[in-house]
């Protein structure tokens, strides 16, 4: 079993119920990838049932899909092919921004931070050190004979 876990876009979707009445969905999925030649999009067929099924159904036709690679085998008689299907076990949809909806945002000001007051009567505190002498008692840094 071949696991993978891409960030697909979901091009068609097929619906239908088993014989339980959990839903199945099946169809094409898109995905991109780096190559020599640059950003790369390929088309895989993909099917998902029960809770990733009704995530894929939903509005949202992008999101991160968490399955394995069903290679599947077919003798055509001279040549076989394999046919890869993504199955999912797990769908988080995800937000995409088209880019004609992102509006230049208008700069804002920002607002100035605001300086603490003076205030009027501050004095210095003298603070004095102290230690224990082992006694119980505290002594002041004048009472240690070095």
């Amino acid at each position: 079993m071949i696991n993978s876990t891409q960030t697909i876009r979901i091009l068609s979707i097929d619906e239908s119920f088993d014989s339980l009445g959990v839903k199945i969905v099946s169809g094409y999925c898109s995905f991109s990838h780096y190559s020599k030649d640059g950003v790369v999009e390929e088309t895989l067929s993909y099917r998902a049932k029960g809770a990733p099924a009704m995530s894929i159904s939903s509005e949202q036709n992008t999101g991160v899909a968490i399955g394995y690679l069903d290679l599947r085998v077919i003798d055509n008689g001279t040549y076989k092919s394999k046919v890869v299907t993504l199955v999912i076990r797990s769908f988080v949809p995800t937000v995409t921004v088209v880019e004609s909806e992102v509006q230049n945002p208008t700069p804002t000001q920002a607002s100035p931070v605001k300086k603490p007051q003076p205030r009027e009567n501050r004095e210095l505190v003298g603070v004095e050190a102290t230690t224990s002498n082992g006694k119980g008692r505290l002594s002041t840094l004048d009472d240690i004979p070095f």
